[in-house]
């Protein structure tokens, strides 16, 4: 028997984080993770904050700690293909991303062609049950000029699977 809180509608999100290789002693390039996240939502107006639900095991939580910041990207229709293609490991080649072209800004990763970002520093994490909750401060945003819609659960389905969560 599924679960209700499969029926729960979410975004689609891209996560990323970047701690620039000048700041670590043990590397000389910057360490970048990037993932797919359906646990985002704004939390505070004053100042405007989110939170954001990562699984334990990914990587994005080791450089979010490292950094103390994440860049949540709002995916439109036309970014449908960068919800599977952020859906496990990422590989970071030649100014890409799984395949994506991003930039660095502020000391951040910046997917391009995203409907919009928001720049979060990290205020507080907690960690429950099989996943870390970040609470961000916005510190910049950009949205695109024709925004359109923005992908939920509801128009673009996915399966939840713990496997995935633990990559």
């Amino acid at each position: 028997m599924k679960s209700i809180l499969n029926k729960l509608t979410y975004g689609h999100y891209i996560l990323t984080a970047l701690k620039s290789g000048k700041e670590l002693e043990t590397r000389d390039r910057d360490y970048i993770a990037a993932g797919t996240v359906n646990w985002a939502g704004q939390v505070s107006f004053k100042p405007p904050m989110v939170a954001v639900s990562v699984g334990q095991k990914s990587d994005l939580n080791e450089t979010i700690n490292y950094s103390g910041r994440f860049t949540l990207h709002i995916l439109g229709e036309q970014n449908r293909d960068m919800i599977e293609a952020f859906g496990s490991k990422s590989e970071i080649e030649d100014g890409t991303i799984n395949g994506y072209a991003f930039s660095k800004k502020g000391g951040q990763v910046i997917l391009d062609n995203t409907i919009g970002y928001v720049e979060c520093v990290v205020k507080e994490y907690l960690h429950l049950g099989d996943h870390f909750v970040y609470f961000g401060e916005v510190v910049a945003q950009k949205s695109a000029n024709d925004v359109g819609a923005v992908i939920c659960t509801k128009e673009h389905p996915v399966e939840y699977r713990e496997e995935i969560a633990d990559a």
